[in-house]
């Protein structure tokens, strides 16, 4: 009897063993799973963490741009601005020596002034227009800003005289022509100026070469057309 009660506890403890054995192993199953999840949300974490730098890192980039290009609109305001005050501040001057020019050379005896459709006025460049004539940063933009590579051949509008060919403040480099009956254009920001004064041209004729001298803030022709001294909007007078 003493055999079998020692065989029976034998077996019961070979059973406790095998029990806790397969507790442990459950157990060990839960831990490993609990720690794959833990190990799941850091990843998850450290993810979000990346996601959130970059785009951290991104809307800094955006915010530094919309600083860059607002800092570039107001400089180029600012220069545009300078350029219609010095154009402006030069154009009494210019009206004064086409006015000197025609009073002291009987241009206009019958004291009548070419219209428009007699104008017979051509392009001097072909472009688009930058800036048209009329009011312009609180100033006043005597002519038109015509857009072209520096180097451009400039053309005479109409046969004439040359009245001023030289270096006149923001316009930089200018040629002006007078073409009789009233009317004159001028030919600003010019980098080489291809005619003498009191030079006769005709009409087509290349009298300089575009450019960005005087106040400019880029190349382009600004063009002038003047009745009697005083600026008129150019696309009055071109075809």
């Amino acid at each position: 009897n003493s055999d079998k009660t020692i065989a029976a506890q034998v077996q019961s403890a070979k059973l406790q063993v095998a029990a806790a054995r397969k507790h442990t192993a459950a157990t060990r199953q839960t831990v490993s799973n609990e720690a794959n999840k833990i190990n799941a949300y850091v990843q998850q974490e450290a993810n979000l963490r990346t996601s959130l730098l970059v785009s951290q890192g991104r809307l800094a980039v955006v915010k530094s741009s919309k600083a860059h290009a607002l800092f570039e609109t107001k400089a180029q305001e600012q220069a545009a601005q300078r350029e219609s005050d010095a154009i402006q501040s030069a154009s009494a001057a210019i009206e004064a020596k086409i006015r000197a020019a025609q009073s002291g050379a009987d241009d206009n005896p019958s004291g009548t002034t070419a219209t428009p459709s007699a104008a017979g006025l051509i392009w001097p460049v072909q472009g688009p227009i930058t800036s048209p004539f009329g009011p312009r940063w609180g100033g006043f933009h005597p002519g038109i800003d015509i857009g072209i590579p520096e180097g451009t051949p400039i053309h005479a509008a109409a046969a004439g005289t040359v009245i001023y060919c030289g270096w006149e403040g923001g316009y930089g480099n200018l040629v002006v022509i007078d073409h009789h009956n009233g009317i004159a254009t001028a030919y600003a920001h010019q980098s080489r100026i291809a005619v003498g004064c009191n030079q006769n041209v005709g009409q087509g004729d290349v009298i300089g070469y575009s450019g960005c001298t005087g106040f400019c803030t880029g190349p382009h022709l600004h063009f002038e057309v003047r009745i009697n001294g005083s600026p008129v909007d150019p696309l009055g007078y071109l075809p």
